[in-house]
């Protein structure tokens, strides 16, 4: 940069605190700010290759889960260490009479880059303690709001306060080196951007794919004596982490395992695997389902023993799928409370198609 009185250049020094904060949304944007382009375009094709590698390896039907684990942990890798490399590259092309003047103050970007980890903590860092325990008062509440499951409006005013809390945190700092207030205001809103787009993770959990957790099925449910196992053991077991693919994903088919609501409880989400479609008439005799009077051609079914128990689809007694219904039974069927108890379930309580265990990690594999 030229002086504009004199014709002389003007060296414009680098932040190394604003080099790792730019580094905390992709990395390499850091390096680029401190000068090493080649070696930030470098890092930023390596992030999103290995972001979306590994959201396809674990997202996707045919996608390898241990590969998609792997790259999601080469990735944490890499930007743990970006992040100190943007702070050594940028600290590199400073004079030393500005580190030594940096290093004697407290750091606004620094104090900035506090407060987007944790609201308040860039104010406590310069010594503003009753202001930064406000903020995380705030930052506890804004929790709580969360929890009722106002998600927009939670990821609104999340934004908003980020993004003040850390401009807070900045102007609050005794030097502020920036020859132009507007990177801060840039910085603002860059904040205030990603954190906003974080409500899209929402999103893609109600449209494409959610993780669920198998429980143990409790003791108290069931008369003494009973055999006490998972419904959908031994596809299945308590403790089993499942990924789901949302309906828009997929076209539901015979031998499917399903996530839906309960009839009994729809608060609680119950897996089970699909028998049957609206109209199709199910009954169970000889430990073997029958479809449309039929054994059915499912390989998958056909290989599990199913009792003929509760009020639906008993042997000599056929069961009709209503319209727009599903008939489920468990894999276990010894112990399983599914549609022989309650009938068919509406295809509108289908929270989606399991279709991969991620954990633990003796247990990952697809599932069929």
């Amino acid at each position: 940069m030229k002086n504009e009185l004199s014709g002389t250049k003007v060296s414009i020094n680098k932040e190394p605190w604003l080099a790792v904060f730019l580094s905390t949304f992709l990395a390499g944007i850091g390096q680029i700010y401190a000068g090493r382009i080649k070696r930030g375009i470098i890092l930023i094709c390596l992030h999103i290759g290995l972001y979306c590698s590994a959201l396809w390896f674990v997202c996707s039907f045919t996608g390898d889960l241990k590969i998609g684990v792997a790259f999601f942990l080469l990735l944490i890798i890499i930007q743990l260490w970006n992040l100190f490399d943007s702070y050594k590259c940028a600290k590199a092309l400073n004079p030393e009479n500005f580190e030594v003047s940096r290093r004697q103050n407290k750091d606004p970007w620094l104090a900035l880059f506090l407060s987007d980890l944790l609201p308040g903590l860039g104010q406590i860092y310069i010594k503003k303690w009753f202001v930064g325990i406000i903020f995380i008062v705030c930052f506890i509440i804004l929790l709580i709001i969360r929890q009722t499951h106002q998600l927009f409006l939670f990821f609104c005013l999340w934004a908003i306060f980020s993004a003040f809390v850390c401009y807070h945190a900045y102007i609050s700092t005794q030097v502020n080196r920036e020859y132009s207030k507007r990177l801060i205001a840039i910085a603002a809103t860059a904040i205030f951007g990603w954190e906003l787009l974080g409500y899209t993770s929402i999103l893609f959990k109600e449209h494409f794919v959610e993780a669920f957790r198998m429980h143990t099925i409790k003791e108290e449910l069931y008369p003494e004596g009973f055999p006490l196992s998972g419904p959908m053991e031994p596809t299945l077991f308590g403790g089993d982490c499942i990924l789901v693919r949302k309906p828009a994903t997929y076209t539901l088919a015979r031998g499917d395992i399903i996530v839906f609501k309960s009839p009994e409880d729809l608060a609680v989400p119950y897996v089970m695997r699909l028998i049957a479609f609206e109209g199709e008439s199910v009954e169970i005799k000889d430990e073997t389902v029958y479809i449309n009077a039929k054994k059915t051609q499912s390989p998958i079914i056909q290989n599990i023993k199913y009792v003929s128990i509760g009020k639906f689809g008993l042997e000599g007694e056929p069961y009709i799928v209503p319209k727009g219904s599903v008939f489920v039974l468990g894999d276990n069927s010894n112990v399983s409370r599914d549609c022989r108890f309650y009938g068919a379930i509406p295809k509108s309580d289908i929270v989606g198609k399991a279709y991969k265990i991620y954990w633990p990690p003796t247990r990952i594999r697809l599932l069929y």
